[in-house]
């Protein structure tokens, strides 16, 4: 199946209300008139938009984009996509500040996938960083430690624009911790 470029530049020539009323009638992730649709290069198009322009009507479909193709994949692709997710919206929240149930730039999304990703607690993950040698460390070990690592430079970039801490004093120790995380 052949990628249809054109259409996705065509596309990002639209303005904001064609391109919402467009991605109305489709599948996100699914060929669009029965042609390859480079989602991922969509979402990343519109981030870049939403960047340029400090738009949240922008960043609003980047976010629905990569949240929806977050969703239709598992592990690597997956986080690959939270990660562009959650990174345009700790930027949105660093230059905007944060709103509280806003869909951009609300930070509770972030503190949840950064919760999702805690999968040990902090002294295993210093036990293996002790060890000196991360060789010896398994790598589903090294791999989560590392996405937790991301996740939390993340949520650190969005810091001083919400009340993160106050609101999840758990998340303090992990965020003086990271610099220690591979």
């Amino acid at each position: 199946m052949e990628a249809n470029s054109s259409l996705v530049q065509t596309v990002l020539k639209w303005p904001l209300p064609q391109i919402r009323e467009w991605l109305d009638g489709l599948s996100i992730g699914e060929p669009v008139d029965g042609t390859h649709f480079n989602w991922h290069g969509f979402a990343y198009a519109l981030a870049l938009r939403a960047r340029q322009e400090r738009s949240l009507g922008w960043a609003h479909i980047a976010l629905l984009v990569y949240g929806v193709l977050a969703q239709r994949h598992s592990d690597e692709e997956e986080y690959s996509f939270s990660l562009s997710e959650m990174s345009l919206r700790a930027w949105m929240i660093a230059e905007l500040g944060e709103r509280e149930g806003d869909f951009v730039l609300d930070s509770e999304p972030i503190v949840g996938w950064v919760q999702r990703l805690t999968i040990m607690p902090r002294e295993e993950a210093a036990h293996w960083i002790a060890l000196g040698d991360l060789r010896a460390v398994p790598i589903e070990k090294l791999r989560a430690m590392r996405r937790l690592k991301n996740a939390l430079n993340l949520l650190a970039h969005a810091l001083p624009k919400t009340n993160v801490e106050q609101k999840h004093p758990e998340l303090v120790p992990w965020l003086q911790f990271r610099t220690r995380l591979p």
